[in-house]
């Protein structure tokens, strides 16, 4: 088992096997015994009553291996598992309804079954909860970061927004003078004649040491985790490094945002003054 399914015993695992293995077999059993006819829907009442029994400890097993599972049954109505087998049982369902909850209810009992054979039991952990302030990033990083796995498609796409705000900070016409070839408009060329001058065009903050800080961020940013993930896949990337890539580029953006560009302030220092009556 892995790291993962090491939050649970074996022989737990083992033990829960058993038992969901059990609750399937007589789960088929049980709805194979299904007739119009029959007082109920369905004619095995003693194999009903014993899953009854069950039916908190198998659900307990199947928050534990699989996480659960919501069924949407219409547009606007969605029922749990719980509710789904307990519909199961008792059978006071139409028919259109009870097959599409047999179908579901058996495919989650094997999924369940199949995770603990495979080890690949849902982690138990609560990932934290990022507030992504900038709403572009919130929209292509957020659903990235609920996925299973290819977090690297999430470092892609952060590092892809933050190049974008840098470059479109100015007007196309004034980035075209600093970077005529469209070429270097890109990646680290872009940030150093953007940021990286004494005085640059784009300026975050009035202390040097500050832009300088800013600079350097941006940069490491681009050719450490920007120009990777454009040009490779990497399945091995880790959740916790596209969760803080993801925080620390909001924070960036928001650094971007209230910036001004340098024409700015000379226009307003060259500006006279009116005295004072």
């Amino acid at each position: 088992m892995d790291s993962i399914n090491s939050e649970i015993d074996k022989t737990k695992l083992d033990e829960y096997k058993s038992v969901l293995e059990t609750f399937l077999t007589d789960y088929r059993q049980y709805i194979g015994s299904y007739s119009p006819y029959t007082d109920g829907c369905y004619g095995n009442r003693g194999l009903r009553t014993k899953m009854q029994r069950q039916l908190n400890f198998v659900l307990g097993i199947i928050g534990l291996v699989h996480g659960g599972c919501s069924l949407r049954l219409e547009k606007s109505v969605t029922v749990s598992f719980a509710q789904a087998l307990e519909y199961v049982l008792t059978g006071n369902v139409n028919i259109q309804t009870r097959t599409f909850l047999e179908s579901n209810v058996e495919s989650i009992l094997n999924q369940a079954i199949g995770n603990i054979e495979n080890g690949t039991i849902p982690s138990r952990r609560l990932k934290p909860i990022l507030p992504i302030k900038d709403e572009t990033l919130r929209q292509r990083c957020s659903d990235l970061l609920g996925a299973p796995g290819s977090f690297d498609r999430v470092i892609n796409q952060a590092t892809q927004v933050l190049e974008d705000r840098l470059r479109t900070k100015l007007p196309f016409e004034k980035l075209c003078d600093i970077i005529p070839e469209a070429k270097n408009q890109i990646g680290e060329t872009l940030a150093h004649k953007l940021l990286g001058p004494a005085t640059p065009p784009i300026i975050v903050s009035d202390k040097p040491e500050e832009r300088s800080a800013f600079h350097k961020m941006v940069v490491g940013m681009i050719s450490y985790l920007r120009n990777p993930s454009h040009h490779s896949l990497s399945e091995d990337t880790e959740w916790s490094l596209a969760w803080s890539v993801v925080g620390i580029v909001d924070s960036l953006l928001s650094e971007l945002d209230g910036s001004y560009m340098s024409e700015e302030k000379q226009n307003a220092e060259s500006q006279p003054r009116m005295k004072r009556e």
